[in-house]
């Protein structure tokens, strides 16, 4: 079920974390604190480990939290910054011969698959699981597979002011799927928040009815983009006039004096969650475990969220941190239910290749 969650900042804590909820949460109830182990459990877990560098698969922030976590803690770790399909691949690829420590990644459900399919650590709670807000604790999967981190928008409707005038622009999904004029978005098989976006709308809709959407959009012109970056140069070009485009991207063009507007729909924008998660054959668990609790602490996502890139637009699951005041203060989210979009996934993606190829 659709979980509904304002982006606005939040003070509200949390207990022990639940699994996926199936009811709404506002944002604006959450944010979240946490503590680096202690010394002592560091150590009783270094014991474990074979004290060579840990390997970092993500996307977004990974080139920059790697070193300053290495700092911090002492531990050796090398970023390795793919697409969501890239580092989903990789992992697949290396299945027999695991190379990666930690994954931190935009798309809960593609994780939950990782989950389901034993690629994963489980059952190991951090000492900052506690402190994480109301809606992260809400997002926590039961058997502890991953550890959600942030929830950003992974679209929201963008239209070029120079073609589009405010009257005639969509306010709301049903409107953008209806528009006359093209519109385009992020390939869900490439970029990470591309799954987010289109699971859902077929959770929202209905697997069949969301295909019949689909299927009249294209044939009403849809372009489909191997990334949001491709997604925004297109808006700016005409090439299309209206884009459910990552709300990153969306702002920093709006933001740095181009012609975009944006709407965020009352329903909700679809929701991208940024987890953290550890491979189940790392050799180095204490070090992997050191990084999650890391990613927890309220400094380092306050450290996220005042960056002056629009990286840092997103709603923090670590109690006390502040959301950046530029974004829409009101919106919320449409957010699967992680076992939801994992179930679906090769259908949805399957279905939506082929659509593009005709």
């Amino acid at each position: 079920m659709t979980l509904l969650a304002g982006c606005g900042g939040a003070n509200g804590g949390a207990g022990s974390a639940e699994p996926e909820p199936t009811g709404t949460v506002k944002a604006s109830e959450a944010s979240a604190s946490t503590a680096s182990a202690t010394g002592d459990t560091q150590t009783q877990m270094a014991d474990q480990d074979t004290g060579k560098k840990i390997y970092l698969y993500g996307n977004d922030f990974v080139d920059l939290i790697a070193p300053k976590f290495a700092q911090e803690t002492g531990y050796q770790i090398e970023a390795v910054h793919y697409g969501g399909g890239e580092a989903l691949a990789k992992i697949e690829a290396e299945q027999g011969n695991p190379q990666w420590d930690v994954l931190m990644m935009d798309g809960h459900g593609s994780v939950r698959s990782l989950a389901d399919r034993g690629f994963l650590m489980t059952g190991w709670e951090p000492d900052n699981l506690s402190k994480l807000t109301q809606l992260g604790a809400s997002l926590v999967p039961a058997d502890r597979a991953y550890f959600p981190i942030g929830i950003h928008a992974s679209a929201v409707i963008a239209y070029n002011t120079k073609l589009v005038s405010a009257d005639r622009a969509p306010k709301t999904w049903d409107e953008f799927f209806a528009y006359d004029g093209p519109v385009g978005h992020a390939d869900p098989a490439v970029a990470a928040p591309g799954y987010p976006l289109v699971s859902a709308f077929f959770e929202r809709w209905g697997i069949p009815e969301a295909e019949k959407l689909y299927a009249d959009r294209f044939k009403k012109g849809l372009r489909i983009y191997p990334k949001n970056g491709a997604v925004g140069k297109a808006l700016l070009s005409g090439e299309i006039q209206v884009a459910a485009l990552q709300e990153h991207n969306a702002y920093e063009l709006k933001l740095s004096g181009e012609p975009v507007e944006i709407v965020w729909p009352k329903e909700g924008a679809p929701g991208s969650l940024r987890v953290v998660a550890i491979s189940k054959h790392t050799k180095n668990p204490a070090a992997a475990k050191a990084f999650v609790e890391y990613m927890m602490k309220p400094e380092t996502q306050a450290m996220l969220t005042a960056l002056e890139t629009t990286d840092s637009f997103f709603t923090p699951l670590a109690e006390g941190v502040s959301t950046r005041s530029e974004r829409e203060p009101n919106g919320a989210f449409l957010l699967p239910s992680a076992e939801w979009a994992a179930e679906h996934e090769v259908e949805i993606k399957t279905w939506f290749a082929d659509q593009s190829a005709k």
